[in-house]
């Protein structure tokens, strides 16, 4: 569809913005050493691309900029990842050997610093434990009448719940509750605990607490609720407040919202590869100014979590897309240890 010169042309053109920000003109282009080509052809061609969609004319200047077809042309077919970005890995490598025995604090650590490299929104969507199974239900007593119960998936995720235990109950008889609940859930899958703790009760012979585990059941469905909830971890919305691109206070609001109640991270999903969406290719997205960039991290073949960041169309897709990658990479490692 497009000549070996418009490709470079379009390249050259999509770089040159994300650097600078201004609309690009032919003069720009003509100091680049690999576009020794004369003026005339260079406005020729930049003609030819905006006409076929790939770039756009500003009304203050006679440069261009690119459309988001542009976007989406040079994002499957031109870009190439910069390895200046190499020197950051061993950043991302100290922290990873920093922190490899505290995973969910390493994990937060890693997004807030790609969130801080990139000056984007970034975020991190760990392995769907709903899809785990329940290995375990322990508890930890902490007094006579306070303990903390244990929720072990076989994907080595715990949750950790403190309860009160009624005066009149014993550590025996509570002990006795939380097996009959570990016989219940083990190896049951997350995604169905509720279900099963709301339409069944424990053995008879503790019945008389029967409104004590009731109460107890309730705890467990809010923990697995907040299983869910705290799989996803976002920062760096206040970026979004600095991109010229977001200055429809409207679209700001409206994306600020949804990244708020955590509904953009859910609707972005789970990817199985390198996702670059660009502004209403996301259909939930608020405006045409914002790309997301998605990458998966393998915990096994069959589950995975993702890692995505939020930002302008005009982002350094070749830093950004190497960056997130070698992340990934580190988080998916960190898991299989």
């Amino acid at each position: 569809m497009l000549s070996n010169r418009q490709k470079l042309i379009l390249k050259a053109i999509i770089e040159t913005y994300v650097s600078e920000g201004i609309p690009v003109g032919s003069k720009a282009l003509t100091d680049k050493p690999y576009l020794n080509f004369s003026s005339a052809t260079l406005r020729y061609d930049m003609a030819k691309l905006e006409e076929l969609g790939f770039l756009e004319k500003t009304h203050t200047s006679s440069g261009r900029i690119p459309s988001n077809l542009g976007y989406r042309y040079y994002v499957e077919n031109l870009v190439t990842r910069d390895d200046d970005i190499k020197q950051i890995f061993p950043m991302i490598d100290q922290l990873f050997s920093e922190y490899e025995n505290n995973r969910e604090y390493a994990l937060k650590e890693a997004i807030n610093l790609l969130s801080e490299l990139t000056n984007y929104t970034s975020m991190v969507l760990g392995p769907n434990d709903v899809f785990a199974r329940i290995k375990k239900v322990d508890f930890i007593p902490l007094t006579n009448h306070e303990a903390v119960v244990l929720i072990v998936t076989d994907k080595g995720h715990v949750q950790s719940e403190t309860v009160a235990i009624p005066e009149q109950l014993s550590l025996e008889d509570f002990k006795k509750i939380i097996s009959s609940l570990n016989d219940l859930l083990e190896n049951q899958l997350v995604k169905d605990a509720k279900r099963i703790l709301k339409n069944t009760y424990t053995e008879e012979n503790i019945i008389e607490y029967m409104d004590y585990q009731e109460r107890l059941v309730d705890t467990f469905v809010n923990a697995f609720k907040h299983m869910s909830d705290q799989n996803i971890y976002l920062t760096g919305m206040g970026h979004m407040l600095v991109q010229p691109e977001f200055g429809d206070v409207n679209q700001l609001k409206e994306l600020m919202y949804m990244l708020d109640r955590k509904e953009l991270a859910k609707l972005i999903g789970h990817t199985n590869k390198l996702s670059v969406r660009i502004g209403r290719e996301a259909s939930f997205m608020p405006t045409d100014t914002c790309s997301i960039i998605s990458v998966p991290y393998y915990v096994t073949d069959e589950d995975q979590g993702t890692i995505a960041i939020i930002g302008p169309t005009r982002m350094d897709y070749s830093k950004v897309i190497p960056l997130m990658e070698y992340i990934a990479k580190n988080i998916a490692k960190m898991y299989k240890k």
